[in-house]
C-alpha cells in the first residue's frame, strides 16, 4: 500500500462516521433512513475498511505489547480524534447493552423487510466507533508516513514500542512515543 491510498482511505472512512453518526441520531427521533440497502452498506462497509488498517496497525505495532496497542495506534492522529475514538467506543458498549436489554423486553418484529428504529439505533453505536477508530488509525499512518510505522533506534533498526534498548545494538532508547 503506498502512502496516496491513505486519503480515499481516510475519506472512506469519514463518510462511513458520518453516515452512521445521522442515523444514528436520526433515530432518536424515530426517523429511518436508507432502509436495509443503507444498513448492510454500512454494516458490511466496515470489512473493506478494516483490511488496511489491520495491516497498518500489525505494522505499526511490531513486536510491542498487545496491551499497548491503542496508545500506538493513535499515538500520531490529532488529540481530539483520539478522544472521538475512545468516546465512540465507551459510548458504543453502554449504546449496546441497552439496546441488548430493550430488545429483552421488547423484541423487534422479524421478516420486516426494513430494519427497525431500534436496531438501527443498536447498530449504529458500534458503526461509529469502528468507523471512528479506523479513521484514527489512518490518520496515523498518514501524518507518520507508512514508511515509519515501525520505531527505529537512531542506529536504523527495527525497535518495539516499549524498548528501553535497542535489541540489535543496545543503545540507549529515548521516549518512542514523543518521537512521533
Amino acid at each position: 500500500m503506498t502512502q496516496f491510498l491513505l486519503p480515499p482511505l481516510m475519506l472512506y472512512a469519514a463518510c462511513g462516521l458520518a453516515l452512521s453518526l445521522a442515523v444514528h441520531i436520526l433515530s432518536f427521533f424515530g426517523i429511518q433512513v436508507g432502509g436495509k440497502n443503507l444498513f448492510f452498506g454500512l454494516h458490511i462497509g466496515i470489512f473493506p475498511l478494516w483490511i488496511p488498517v489491520v495491516l497498518i496497525s500489525q505494522r505499526m505495532i511490531g513486536s510491542s505489547s498487545r496491551k499497548d496497542f491503542w496508545k500506538v495506534a493513535l499515538a500520531g492522529c490529532p488529540p481530539w480524534m483520539k478522544y472521538m475514538t475512545y468516546g465512540f467506543f465507551i459510548y458504543a458498549f453502554i449504546n449496546f447493552a441497552i439496546f441488548f436489554i430493550l430488545t429483552m423486553v421488547h423484541p423487534p418484529a422479524k421478516g420486516g423487510a426494513e430494519p427497525s428504529v431500534e436496531v438501527l439505533h443498536g447498530f449504529s453505536g458500534h458503526w461509529m466507533a469502528f468507523y471512528s477508530a479506523g479513521l484514527a488509525i489512518l490518520t496515523t499512518a498518514y501524518y507518520r508516513g507508512l514508511s515509519n510505522l515501525q520505531p527505529r533506534c537512531r542506529y536504523g533498526h527495527e525497535i518495539g514500542w516499549n524498548d528501553k534498548f535497542c535489541p540489535k545494538c543496545g543503545t540507549a532508547i529515548d521516549s518512542v512515543l514523543e518521537r512521533h
